[in-house]
């Protein structure tokens, strides 16, 4: 239920906003509004005001503006239907849509920076270089390893941006796969700048350098229905050995998987009640499986970050431009071929069920969600699709240089082709979806 009720404001709201931009930019620009409804389907309250029907609809999945003169079929030439505005009127109109959904995303994150969040992340110090990383299906040569990257190097900033926790510093690497980074580190008291280039996951789309952060062997969490967990293990306890050997942080643990034989290893720990030793049965999967095994999460910090008002709503333009430039470069790379179509795209059933995992996780996950979304709906409706507002002011553009309109056929065959590619588009997002739902 709590899914349900937190997709469905979620999609009222963005669709909601979405519209009001194009109802507003629509009256002041003189076009006849029939009908502003909140919601869908069979109207049950409706109040006539200036010549305009406010309705709330039985379906409370957003909204609706229908105007006068919008579809060639209905139209009667009067000088106030949408049609017979002029092309750059009607493109003012199609962008307000998604406009007003940036604007939203803007106050929201900025609100979010206000409320303050919890990070969980670890410091700026490197931890581990790995030699190679994982790309569709096989190993390269780890950037970070080629550009001659150190344990125990403190990476400071990439690109001049500050990175004061591991969370700055993977925003940076995520975003920007087969681009050249500037690491400014610093190591045994000196300065160095080293230069690498993320390779493109394409199972996520994002960057990767093969860099691992430093962990402390102090407990953080411990998962539940593991080992660790039916020892007694809790937070603040300590990790000691593995097999009898010290090591004196986790990342030391992780090392010595490396070559790990299958079967039973002990790991040692500290804790208030003394030496515990948790036998992990190990499987011979690597360091994941046998860290999943064991059920800890070491050397996490937890940082807790809050805007005044004076910064909070730059810290809002700051993460919605952040997600317009990432989205953008997803998008190429999709078209590129670069990145898998069902891994980039989402449908209804992944929005619905992140929907209910950030709404039970609390107001400030749930908010930053709807902000993203709403950046998401904006630029997905600014692609040059007929039928879309993108679409819309593309043939704007086209009409400005021929100086003329298309013609009514053209414009339903153009709109015909748009909504086929819509309906492909819906389609390989319920195939995505059903593929990270299902696994098949």
């Amino acid at each position: 239920m709590t899914t349900i009720l937190a997709f469905i404001v979620v999609l009222g709201i963005l669709v909601f906003v979405h519209e009001a931009g194009h109802f507003a930019v629509a009256k002041l620009a003189r076009i006849r509004v029939l009908r502003f409804s909140f919601g869908f389907g069979k109207v049950l309250l409706s109040v006539t005001w200036r010549g305009t029907e406010y309705a709330i609809s039985l379906l409370p999945l957003g909204g609706y503006v229908k105007m006068a003169g919008g579809d060639e079929r209905e139209r009667e030439g009067a000088p106030d239907e949408f049609l017979s505005k002029p092309p750059w009127v009607r493109m003012l109109v199609a962008f307000a849509g998604p406009a007003m959904n940036f604007v939203l995303a803007i106050v929201l994150f900025a609100v979010v920076a206000k409320a303050g969040y919890t990070l969980y992340t670890f410091p700026n110090r490197v931890g581990g270089v790995l030699e190679t990383v994982a790309v569709d299906g096989g190993r390269v040569p780890a950037p970070a390893n080629l550009a001659g990257f150190e344990e125990g190097d403190v990476i400071v900033a990439v690109n001049g941006r500050p990175t004061i926790y591991w969370f700055d510093l993977q925003r940076v690497v995520n975003a920007n796969a087969d681009r050249k980074l500037a690491f400014d580190v610093r190591r045994r008291g000196r300065k160095v700048t080293l230069e690498a280039v993320p390779v493109l996951d394409a199972e996520t789309g994002r960057g990767l350098v093969g860099l691992m952060p430093y962990q402390t062997n102090d407990v953080f969490a411990v998962a539940e229905e593991t080992y660790a967990a039916a020892a007694g293990v809790t937070k603040g306890d300590r990790v000691a050995s593995l097999d009898g050997r010290p090591v004196a942080t986790f990342n030391e643990l992780l090392s010595l998987t490396v070559g790990l034989a299958p079967g039973r290893h002990d790991v040692g720990f500290e804790t208030a009640a003394g030496p515990v030793a948790v036998a992990v049965e190990y499987e011979g999967g690597g360091a994941e499986e046998f860290v999943e095994k064991l059920g800890v999460v070491c050397g996490l910090l937890e940082v807790r970050k809050s805007e005044s008002w004076l910064g909070a709503v730059p810290a809002g333009w700051e993460r919605t431009w952040e997600i317009v430039t990432g989205t953008a470069r997803g998008m190429v790379l999709v078209f590129k071929g670069r990145v898998k179509v069902t891994k980039a795209l989402g449908g209804p059933i992944t929005i619905a069920r992140f929907a209910g995992e950030t709404a039970r996780a609390g107001f400030v996950p749930y908010v930053e969600y709807i902000g993203f979304l709403s950046v998401m709906l904006a630029m997905m409706n600014l692609l040059p699709v007929p039928v879309l507002d993108g679409g819309h002011i593309v043939i704007g553009v086209f009409e400005t240089a021929r100086r003329k309109n298309l013609s009514a056929r053209a414009r339903e065959l153009v709109n015909a082709v748009g909504f086929a590619f819509l309906v492909g588009i819906i389609a390989l997002a319920l195939v995505a979806a059903f593929t990270r739902v299902f696994g098949s």
